[in-house]
Parts: C-alpha cells; sequence; structure tokens
C-alpha cells in the first residue's frame, strides 16, 4: 500500500493526508474515484454545507456510560426476544437478504444458530460491535460543525429536552 499511498498523494494530497498509509482498502478507493471521475478524491466527499435549514443536535455521552447503556441495551435486545426473532426471520430468507442479515445483533444471533459460536458469545460480540459502531458515528459527527452537542450524562437528561428545544426555537441568523 505504500507505493499506493504515494501515487494518492501525488494525484490528490488531501484524500493521502486523510488515509492512512496502511489503510489499503480505502486508498484503491480513492484511486479508483480519481480514475473514474477525472476529479480529486476529495471533491466527491459529501461537505458540511445544509440542503436544507436544520439543526442538528448530538448527544454527548461519556465513554464509560455508552458503554454500559449499549450492554443493557443488548441484553434488552435479547430479553425481548431477539433470537426467536431472528429464527423466524431465518425462514424467510433473512440469511439470502444482502443486508438485514449483516445488521447488529441479527448477524450475530445467525452465527450462533448456525452453530458458528454459543448463544453467549454472540451477545457479547453484539455488544463488542456496537461499541465499535458507536465510535465510529462518534468519529463521523465530530468532524461536522453543524452539530451543537449537549451532555448526554444521566445527570443531565432531565435538561436535554430543554436545552435540544432552545437550538430549534432560536433565530436563524445568516
Amino acid at each position: 500500500s505504500g507505493a499506493l499511498h504515494a501515487r494518492l498523494a501525488m494525484a490528490d494530497p488531501e484524500a493521502a493526508h486523510a488515509i492512512l498509509p496502511s489503510n489499503g482498502r480505502r486508498i484503491v478507493r480513492a484511486l479508483e474515484v480519481i480514475e473514474i471521475t477525472g476529479k480529486p478524491f476529495t471533491a466527491n466527499l459529501p461537505g458540511h454545507d445544509s440542503v436544507y435549514d436544520t439543526v442538528q443536535i448530538g448527544v454527548d455521552v461519556a465513554r464509560p456510560e455508552l458503554d454500559e447503556r449499549i450492554a443493557r441495551r443488548v441484553d434488552r435486545m435479547w430479553d425481548a426476544g431477539l433470537v426467536d426473532e431472528v429464527r423466524t426471520l431465518e425462514t424467510h430468507g433473512l440469511r439470502e437478504g444482502r443486508t438485514a442479515a449483516r445488521a447488529l445483533g441479527y448477524q450475530q444471533v445467525l452465527a450462533a444458530l448456525a452453530g458458528e459460536c454459543t448463544e453467549d458469545e454472540a451477545r457479547a460480540e453484539t455488544v463488542r460491535a456496537t461499541k465499535r459502531f458507536a465510535r465510529r458515528q462518534d468519529s463521523w459527527f465530530r468532524r461536522d460543525p453543524r452539530v451543537h452537542w449537549l451532555s448526554g450524562a444521566a445527570a443531565d437528561l432531565t435538561e436535554l429536552p430543554e436545552l435540544a428545544l432552545a437550538l430549534v426555537e432560536r433565530p436563524v441568523t445568516a
């Protein structure tokens, strides 16, 4: 990937700066986009310009608290019958689907039903994969300057609706 990263640096220095030299898949994708479009890879990335007049609100929760909330949510999913739900959906072709079978929880339960792991391992993997997904979401939205971040700490939860409403109702400034 080193030679490809050097090639990307020549074609689109900004993209090369944003993509690690060890991330071969992203490097190849960027080079493909440049080859197909004739434009820098970064020119095709979404910007931070709003199409609609919206207010974007993010809820900031400390990682340990978020991890605990995720674990409790997965426990509730299992208690509410996720395994039976997946078992039923499997009889209706869930495994043949291109996206639903890869959804968090479904994918792990399908692995347990196939005997690839135990149900406890599937549950633990669902927690781990959901935490990883939450970290990726956080990284993505943190880069967007349009997002107004509010505290989602347990102590601040009662104030969240009022703070969010104040952001939504504030006068628009150009």
